[in-house]
């Protein structure tokens, strides 16, 4: 708790060797009204050897809006130990725009490696302020870590008149071409723009990626259609972006996508091959198609992000009874996702009322429960209570043959679920589960059992 302590014996205590004393006295000061004669003291224990202690005075540091802290707070991003500069670098960046006068000053006169930390810093800080200092300095600068961390600062702090000053740099080194690019890309200007769709054809893979991601951001309908162009003429992994950029560029200019067989056929291998991120988006654009490969492809990446499960689950939800077949094939090779394509399954029949399945012919009725009846002794207990569920739904007669497999389950729950069930269903098969329920190991489960049963003779009698 913050008290009113004299300076004089704040200061005692922060000399002292005990760390907790060091502590204590930290955090007795009012960060509100920092006496000016303990700010050198207290920033000299940002090297402290104790995490508690520089913990506690990085976040007294932090809070305090005294103008002196910056100012001496700066020079430590140039100790020679990385836990201090960035301890010093990481007080500057959440003092924010207070840091900047200091972060301006000391770059005139720090050297190379402490010039790309504070611009980083003030990039990230995100005034546009920076951006006379860092377009000077990347003017002159013959550091290449330096000309780097003065285009990203300038995309970062989205500096309008800095276009032509990217572009000059653009061609000097082929290291600088991602990073100007990405730059262009938060500025998002029509120069910006045209300059990333004349340069494109002209470049390597590397740099094209930075260009198709930026265009995602800022392109307009030629960048669309040049993506478009392209990912016809593209395989392997540099079309995953392409279509993550398509799907943006179709959202923000409402332009419809190809439905030609070639573009299906890219965006389900992005689908199934992509990363996450790049699934997220075929998942988006695949629901325009109509056909078997698309739902198949869709239940192979089911259950792995909820992104992609609101996209896809939309084309099942449209035609649940073109769907259960190919479920029923998919389930049959025992994938990955079974608990999630279960669950997906109940939903369906939970939205419909299991309309959908009385559409089904009688065989693939069948060859949808065996499924079910298949999975009762599966490992999982979230599978095995599902597989209970789905038969007794989809297959009445059968899911009551398959009472004895159900009453060996050894997860509790998995049998106050099965009890659950056959109290609903009047018949002489259910009520002798039932019987065998009310002898159940588990108390609660038998004493439940044993009162439906006797509702069921004061019913009866």
């Amino acid at each position: 708790m913050e008290q009113n302590i004299n300076p004089q014996e704040i200061l005692k205590k922060l000399k002292n060797t005990d760390s907790s004393e060091k502590r204590e006295a930290i955090e007795s000061i009012n960060y509100h009204d920092l006496d000016n004669s303990l700010i050198g003291d207290l920033i000299q224990l940002i090297k402290d050897e104790d995490k508690g202690v520089r913990d506690a005075v990085s976040n007294l540091l932090i809070l305090s809006d005294n103008e002196l802290i910056p100012r001496n707070v700066v020079p430590l991003i140039s100790s020679d130990e990385i836990s201090v500069r960035n301890l010093a670098g990481e007080i500057l960046l959440k003092k924010k725009y207070n840091s900047l006068p200091a972060i301006k000053e000391y770059l005139t006169s720090c050297n190379d490696d402490d010039q790309k930390f504070l611009i980083d810093i003030a990039g990230l800080i995100g005034d546009d302020s920076i951006r006379f200092q860092a377009k000077e300095i990347l003017s002159v600068s013959n550091n290449d870590n330096v000309i780097l961390a003065c285009i990203e600062a300038l995309g970062n702090v989205n500096c309008q008149d800095c276009i032509d000053d990217l572009i000059k740099v653009y061609d000097q080194n082929e290291l600088f071409k991602p990073t100007v690019i990405e730059a262009l890309g938060k500025i998002g200007n029509k120069e910006a723009v045209n300059f990333i769709i004349e340069r494109y054809p002209k470049e390597d893979e590397l740099t094209k990626f930075s260009m198709i991601e930026s265009l995602g951001e800022i392109g307009n309908e030629e960048a669309f259609f040049l993506l478009v162009n392209e990912i016809r003429e593209t395989k392997g992994p540099i079309s995953w972006p392409i279509v993550e950029s398509l799907m943006k560029l179709q959202q923000k200019l409402s332009i419809d996508v190809p439905f030609d067989e070639n573009f299906k056929n890219i965006i389900l291998r992005t689908l199934i091959e992509g990363e996450p991120r790049y699934k997220r988006a075929a998942s988006n654009l695949i629901t325009v198609f109509e056909d078997k490969e698309v739902i198949e492809a869709s239940l192979s990446i089911y259950g792995i992000d909820e992104v992609i499960d609101n996209n896809v689950k939309t084309k099942f939800f449209e035609n649940p009874s073109y769907l259960y077949p190919k479920l029923t094939d998919y389930l049959n090779t025992k994938p990955k996702n079974l608990k999630e394509l279960f669950e997906l399954t109940k939903e369906i029949i939970q939205n419909d009322g299991g309309q959908s399945l009385g559409e089904l012919s009688a065989l693939d009725m069948q060859n949808l429960s065996d499924v079910f009846a298949n999975n009762l002794t599966h490992p999982d207990e979230e599978v095995r209570r599902s597989s209970i569920e789905l038969l007794f739904f989809t297959a009445l007669d059968k899911a009551l043959l398959f009472t004895d497999t159900m009453l060996e389950d050894d997860d509790m729950w998995n049998r106050m679920r099965l009890l659950e069930i056959l109290e609903t269903i009047n018949d002489e098969r259910s009520f002798e589960a039932i019987k065998q329920l009310s002898k159940d190991s588990e108390e609660m489960i038998a004493e439940r059992a044993e009162y439906f049963l006797n509702q069921l003779d004061i019913q009866n009698s």
